[in-house]
C-alpha cells in the first residue's frame, strides 16, 4: 500500500556520521553551495534523492520503486520494515528514527470497465478542490490529496513495461497523498519511518485512506419519469435535474463556490444550503438511481479494507 515515502533525518538523531562511506552507495552525486553558505551533497540511492546537509540528511522517493522493480505493486507492512533495514546498511544512518514528511498510500484495482468512466460518478468532497483530468481526478487541500488515475495509461506514457498480468485489464489506482503536517493528521508527537511498520498505525492509515474515498458525494444516474408529474412543482424538480445533468454536478458546486467568492448572498449560509439541496434533489428516489459503476467500485473498495491486515 506504501509508495512515495519522504523523510528526514536530523543531524541530532544520527550523532556522527562518515559523509565518505555514504557516498560510496550513491550514484549521481553533487556538491554545491547555498545562500546560507552551506555545503550541500547530494546523490541516488536507487531511485531516492538523498541530500546531506549540516542540519541533517533529506531522503525523498518511491519506496515501492526502493524496494520492488517498479511500483506496480505497493509495499505490505512487513515490505515496509525490511526495506527500511535495507536503506538503513546502505547508508549506515538510523533510518527507523527518521521523521516522515510524506505519505502515499495507494491501491489499483482490476475495474470492468476503463478508469475515465467512474470519474463522472465521483462528485465533491468536503474541504477539498476536485479537478478532473483526461486521465485522472483530483481532490487536494493543503494538508492531503486524493487522487484516481488510471494505471495503464500512466505507465505507458512513461514507457515502462507493464506486467503481463495486466494485458487487456482495466486498472485503476485510488491513491491518497497526505503531503503536510502528519503528527496533526495522525494525532501523534511525529510520524516516523519506525511507525510505518506498525500494525496500529498501518492500520490507522488505512482506514483513513477507505473513508477518505467515502467521504465523496457519489453521483446518481437521473431517470425522467413522466407519471410522477403531478403538479408544476414535480415539473420544476424534473427540469431542474435536467439541468443539473446537462451542466454536471460538479460545475453547479463550483458555481456555488463562485458565489460564495463573490459574496453573491447577505447570509454565508445560504451556499451550504444550495449544495445540500443540489444533492438531496440527485438522490430523489423516484427520479434517480444508483448507478452501476458506484456500486462496482464500493465494492472493490470494501474488498481492499476487508483484507488490509
Amino acid at each position: 500500500m506504501y509508495d512515495t515515502i519522504n523523510l528526514w533525518l536530523p543531524i541530532d538523531k544520527i550523532g556522527s556520521f562518515n559523509k565518505s562511506k555514504i557516498k560510496q552507495n550513491l550514484s549521481n552525486i553533487t556538491e554545491h553551495k547555498k545562500d546560507d553558505g552551506q555545503i550541500y551533497l547530494s546523490g541516488h540511492l536507487n531511485n531516492y534523492k538523498v541530500t546531506i546537509s549540516g542540519q541533517g540528511v533529506s531522503l525523498k522517493g518511491s519506496l515501492a520503486k526502493y524496494f520492488l522493480p517498479d511500483n506496480f505493486h505497493t509495499l505490505t507492512r512487513s515490505d515496509t520494515a525490511i526495506a527500511f533495514e535495507m536503506m538503513s546498511d546502505e547508508l549506515l544512518l538510523p533510518i527507523q528514527k527518521a521523521k516522515v514528511n510524506r505519505i502515499d498510500f495507494s491501491q489499483n484495482l482490476l475495474m470492468n470497465h476503463k478508469p475515465e468512466a467512474y470519474y463522472n460518478f465521483l462528485g465533491e468532497s468536503q474541504y477539498y478542490n476536485r479537478l478532473i483530468q483526461p486521465k485522472s481526478l483530483y481532490y487536494s487541500n493543503g494538508l492531503r490529496t486524493k487522487l484516481f488515475y488510471n494505471k495503464i495509461a500512466e505507465s505507458k506514457a512513461k514507457k515502462l513495461i507493464l506486467p503481463k498480468v495486466w494485458d487487456g485489464q482495466n486498472v485503476l489506482r485510488y491513491e491518497m497523498r497526505f503531503t503536510s503536517r502528519l503528527p496533526q493528521q495522525f494525532k501523534q508527537p511525529e510520524v516516523t519511518a519506525r511507525n510505518l511498520s506498525e500494525e496500529k498505525f498501518y492500520m490507522k492509515t488505512y482506514d483513513k485512506w477507505f473513508a477518505e474515498y467515502e467521504s465523496i458525494n457519489k453521483l446518481h444516474s437521473i431517470n425522467f419519469n413522466l407519471s410522477d408529474m403531478k403538479s408544476p412543482k414535480d415539473f420544476w424538480k424534473q427540469i431542474n435535474l435536467m439541468a443539473i445533468n446537462m451542466i454536471g454536478q460538479d460545475k453547479i458546486m463550483q458555481e456555488i463556490e463562485n458565489l460564495r467568492h463573490q459574496k453573491a448572498f447577505s447570509k454565508p449560509e445560504y451556499y451550504s444550503r444550495l449544495k445540500k439541496d443540489v444533492r438531496e434533489l440527485t438522490k430523489t428516489p423516484e427520479l434517480t438511481t444508483s448507478s452501476d459503476l458506484v456500486a462496482e467500485l464500493d465494492k472493490k473498495m470494501k474488498a481492499a479494507k476487508k483484507y488490509y491486515r
